[in-house]
């Protein structure tokens, strides 16, 4: 199987990441230029508030910095040791699609019950990738 065809979802993680990382940026130095925020709130998060849609998206992007890495750690290591397999390719796609539905769902209609169990797929998915790298160093032997 063709090892570099994990890093296809990796690359793809990282869009969506970056992409909601300068929404915010974006987002927040429109809310400063039309007065909705101080400047000065974002020097230490306490003087004065945000408005709740800059909070929402704020604490979008922190979520990409928690299971994510996770991802990334699964993809490079299941690249490395050569154990790609349709199973984790499959892993990885669904990860990614699952994280972008959750970020669809997060900064839409904020859905708390279907965002929780689009999550809950992109965890299933997340352990899928890391079992199926498990399961095929053990069959090596290794």
């Amino acid at each position: 199987m063709d090892q570099i065809g994990i890093v296809y979802p990796a690359i793809a993680m990282f869009a969506l990441s970056i992409s909601i990382i300068f929404l915010l940026g974006i987002s927040r130095f429109i809310a400063i230029q039309r007065r909705q925020v101080s400047i000065k709130y974002y020097r230490a998060y306490q003087e004065g508030g945000q408005p709740e849609r800059l909070h929402i998206l704020g604490r979008h992007v922190q979520n990409h910095f928690e299971v994510p890495p996770m991802f990334y750690a699964g993809v490079i290591l299941t690249y490395v040791t050569a154990s790609v397999t349709p199973l984790a390719l499959g892993a990885a796609w669904s990860f990614v699609a699952l994280r972008a539905v959750h970020t669809t769902i997060h900064l839409g209609s904020n859905n708390v019950s279907r965002r929780f169990f689009c999550f809950g797929l992109s965890l299933i998915a997340l352990t899928v990738l890391w079992a199926n790298l498990f399961i095929t160093l053990l069959a090596r032997g290794g």
